[in-house]
């Protein structure tokens, strides 16, 4: 009887309805403790619920009763990547492998194991590792994405961008139809619909190929974050922009719901830059001069650089925690250059900045709300135009930097993002974005007093100059 009911639990959990599942786990439980299958599901809901510290011990104890078996290792290896524990996850995912029974079971768990590396930056072990899966299950999307992004950071960009394609229509990238009309190949002629993707750094990132699309097609729409629209109409004055991306019900001029074809603004690259030489790094957005000319006057009493800087990025699946600076961490920043430094977090600093003053009042650090915490990203554009330099870690921001030509040094983790690749202080995706990069996972100090070496001689040489 209890394997009928957990099958059934296992379903409603499938289906989203974790409060039903638990009821017949919970059950389950309470008269058996350690009984492993109920254990296992019960570890699903959970992390289905994110309360993943009690999935991650509810797992773990399914690898102790049943340390023989495939399905324990690969949910507890799975849990343990999305808390960030690399070394307990490794273990996990390789006996995963070790007791795998199937090809799909040994295709998943070289799966897992390769994403885990991808996390790490380890692009090339990952790559060998998804191409073994792949051997063992050729149709899993999965495993073709994942080997897109292990061959996108290594530069292979035209067979990087095919397997990057395969997760169109995942939990990571939304497909979008709109009517019945064709994936767009990059034909010449059509009206062409493109849409915005995943964060708002992927999305400004990936925009650098509209202008491509926009030569080629005879009229382009672009389906866009509402924070973007804006910004994206004067960038690209002949396409028709929408800020619909998020909408479940889309209205847009009559005239525009004639499409030939349609493609996500990442499913550009496929078309466009399967080259090293065909990315320009030319920038690619325009700032409103009006509100750029606003901050300039804002800024201009400053008489000393002014710097941006946002010290967070990311999200907790996206390893934030491996992105992110204390304002202390950055004093030896702050003594070196004394500077204007203005806050370009996207979410409310002012606490944290207050509390730091407390204790450093010398430090000229300001945010100013109404240009970051605003719906409407033109605003934060203008303020970075208006700046000097900027100093972030991996968040949108650099992104924005790149899209507009604007100086920045962008710090990025030992286990960095497949766009920042492998090595170099340069991405050809931008030319006026410099990277610094992390030598020692966790380890920061030698980067931020390497950024306050090179922002400290660069201003010291200008004030000369200017003298």
């Amino acid at each position: 009887m209890n394997l009928e009911e957990l099958e059934k639990a296992r379903q409603l959990t499938a289906e989203g309805e974790l409060d039903l599942a638990w009821e017949i786990v919970d059950r389950i439980l309470n008269q058996n403790p350690d009984h492993a299958l109920a254990l296992l599901i019960g570890s699903f809901i959970m992390e289905k619920a994110n309360k993943l510290p009690v999935a991650w011990q509810m797992a773990r104890r399914v690898t102790e009763l049943e340390p023989n078996r495939f399905m324990g290792w690969n949910g507890f290896g799975r849990i343990s990547d999305q808390l960030w524990l690399m070394d307990i996850a490794e273990r996990a995912h390789k006996k995963a492998v070790k007791f795998s029974t199937k090809n799909a079971e040994k295709s998943l768990a070289l799966m897992n194991l390769a994403c885990l590396y991808i996390n790490q930056g380890r692009f090339r072990e990952g790559e060998s590792l998804l191409k073994q899966s792949l051997m063992l299950n050729p149709e899993s999307r999965k495993s073709h994405f994942n080997l897109g992004i292990c061959q996108l950071a290594q530069r292979n960009w035209k067979d990087g961008w095919e397997n990057y394609n395969y997760s169109l229509g995942s939990e990571y990238r939304k497909y979008i139809k709109y009517k019945d009309e064709a994936t767009w190949d990059g034909q010449e002629g059509l009206t062409v619909a493109l849409y915005g993707e995943q964060g708002l750094g992927d999305e400004i990132s990936f925009a650098s190929m509209v202008p491509d699309a926009i030569r080629d097609s005879s009229k382009v729409i672009l389906d866009v974050d509402p924070r973007l629209k804006g910004l994206f109409q004067r960038s690209f004055p002949t396409a028709k922009v929408y800020g619909t991306r998020n909408d479940s019900h889309i209205i847009w001029d009559e005239e525009d719901t004639h499409i030939d074809a349609s493609l996500s603004f990442g499913g550009l690259g496929g078309i466009y830059r399967k080259t090293e030489e065909s990315f320009t790094g030319q920038p690619y957005l325009k700032t409103d001069p009006e509100r750029v000319k606003m901050y300039r006057a804002l800024l201009e009493n400053k008489q000393k650089p002014r710097i941006g800087i946002a010290w967070t990025g990311g999200v907790s699946r996206s390893g934030n925690r491996f992105r992110q600076w204390s304002l202390e961490e950055l004093m030896p920043l702050f003594t070196r250059v004394d500077a204007h430094w203005v806050c370009l977090q996207y979410k409310d600093a002012s606490k944290e900045i207050d509390e730091f003053k407390k204790s450093h009042p010398d430090i000229d650090i300001v945010q100013y709300p109404y240009a970051t915490l605003t719906k409407d990203y033109d605003d934060t554009a203008a303020l970075v135009d208006a700046l000097d330099i900027v100093v972030c870690v991996q968040t949108a921001v650099a992104h924005l930097c790149g899209a507009i030509g604007k100086e920045c040094i962008v710090c990025v983790p030992k286990n960095s993002q497949w766009r920042y690749g492998e090595s170099g202080d340069y991405i050809p995706w931008y030319r006026s974005v410099k990277v610094m990069r992390q030598q020692n996972l966790g380890e920061w100090e030698s980067v931020i007093n390497k950024v306050a070496e090179n922002l400290s001689d660069r201003f010291r040489r200008e004030t000369r100059q200017s003298a």
